[in-house]
């Protein structure tokens, strides 16, 4: 900037010098021999010879008529070069890049129409030698090397500010893209899950589609493998949002961590293969345990494990078959054995099975019908895996029915050998085939 001012006042003076020497007086004519009374042009000297040694004016010991100080065109430009770089040195203290510039302008004009350097009156005939090495110039030349420093200076805070400035939008742009893709992921996961078909299989997770340019890469090798691993720390904490890893060789993803809640911990992890996920883990309560498994095949959840207390066990498990509910298994106890199990078919609850006396053998068995109401109970009261005791019940809706038989094989034969009946819950009749079973 500095320098360009001084261009700009270096033209301007340039431009001055040359409309004056286009209008400078013509040189004197020289001298005509044939002039009376000696050198052309000039008057005779009274009562004599003009320039008579007699009357003391000897021709080659008087001095050159001198001309006025700083009147010749070279010493005005040498006076307006030197009142540019004062100045330029004296307007930008004051006022920075444009009192230089106006400074070099008006102490250039000023030392070329006078002669005189500004700041020192008419100095073209002071004792410091015209050329230039004197103390001042010498003092004049440190201070526009100071300036032209200081002006260095600032130029390199200003670019490295705008390059902050810059780092700065970037941030935001990231910022921006990735709180946008948190809408979209948002709504994308409520249509992923279903609420409207809670026996639905889980389908693919979905993912924010981000530009690989927000990414730090860092290339590892991992066996024969190498391996690209993106990260994203988009608030700058340390802390990535997403981790990504990438076979270099097919491109493929191989896993994806993502910190779904932004605290600063990854909870979800999703495995890959062939370019499919088929393995998703998640920490749902951010406690930094993961507590759900969905197993996938094809893109389609077949299985989803969970950990319903959290206490690092998993304890209910969904099967999926053709992407609908086939059956869920449920360890109520934490012994690592299943006490409980539900199927169903054609998206609705057919049996439910439980193993009461937990010995590892279902003992128990509900049947519902086509609205998912209970109709009728099997029970194993002896342990032999047989079916000794049936009960069939009657009504609308699961809170409202009522037991209105009950089947039982006291003998383990496979025979009936009592029936109750009853009425509104209540035993009104009971038929018994053998008296002596009965009275055992």
């Amino acid at each position: 900037m500095l320098r360009s001012s001084l261009q700009s006042g270096l033209a301007l003076v340039l431009s001055a010098l040359l409309a004056c020497s286009t209008s400078a007086p013509p040189p004197p004519s020289s001298p005509d021999p044939t002039a009376p009374g000696g050198t052309a042009g000039e008057p005779a000297a009274p009562g004599g010879v003009a320039g008579d040694p007699a009357d003391g004016d000897d021709p080659t010991t008087r001095p050159a008529p001198q001309s006025a100080p700083g009147a010749g065109i070279g010493g005005r430009a040498e006076s307006a070069m030197e009142g540019l770089i004062i100045g330029t040195v004296v307007g930008g203290q004051v006022a920075g890049a444009y009192g230089a510039a106006l400074g070099a302008a008006l102490f250039a004009l000023y030392g070329l129409i006078t002669g005189d350097v500004p700041l020192q009156g008419s100095g073209r005939g002071s004792p410091v030698p015209s050329g230039r090495g004197g103390p001042r110039e010498d003092e004049l030349d440190r201070e526009i090397e100071d300036e032209l420093s200081r002006q260095e200076d600032l130029e390199a805070e200003i670019e490295d500010e705008l390059t902050r400035q810059e780092e700065l939008l970037a941030a935001i742009d990231k910022q921006e893209a990735l709180e946008e893709s948190i809408r979209d992921e948002e709504k994308a996961r409520l249509k992923t899950e279903r609420p409207d078909d809670p026996l639905a299989a889980p389908g693919p997770p979905y993912e924010r589609k981000l530009p690989e340019t927000i990414f730090e890469e860092k290339r590892r090798r991992e066996g024969k493998q190498v391996q690209v691993h993106r990260t994203l720390d988009a608030d700058r904490d340390g802390r990535p949002e997403i981790e990504i890893i990438v076979d270099e060789r097919t491109g493929q993803v191989l896993s994806r961590a993502e910190d779904t809640d932004y605290d600063g911990a990854l909870d979800v992890y999703n495995s890959y293969q062939g370019g499919q996920i088929v393995l998703r883990t998640e920490d749902t309560n951010h406690d930094g345990m993961p507590d759900r498994w969905i197993h996938y095949e094809n893109g389609t959840g077949v299985r989803v494990e969970v950990d319903r207390d959290f206490d690092g066990v998993k304890d209910s498990f969904n099967v999926y078959e053709n992407g609908v509910l086939a059956y869920e298994e449920h360890d109520t106890d934490n012994d690592g054995r299943v006490e409980r199990r539900v199927e169903y078919a054609d998206r609705k609850r057919v049996v439910e099975l439980e193993d009461r006396d937990k010995d590892g053998v279902m003992d128990f068995r509900t049947f519902y019908d086509a609205r998912e109401v209970p109709e009728r109970t099997e029970l194993d009261t002896n342990g032999d895996g047989k079916t000794d005791v049936w009960e069939f019940y009657e009504g609308d809706e699961p809170e409202k029915i009522v037991l209105v038989r009950k089947e039982e094989d006291l003998n383990a034969d496979g025979q009936i050998d009592v029936t109750s009946f009853y009425e509104k819950g209540k035993l009104v009749r009971k038929e018994v085939s053998d008296p002596d079973l009965v009275f055992q």
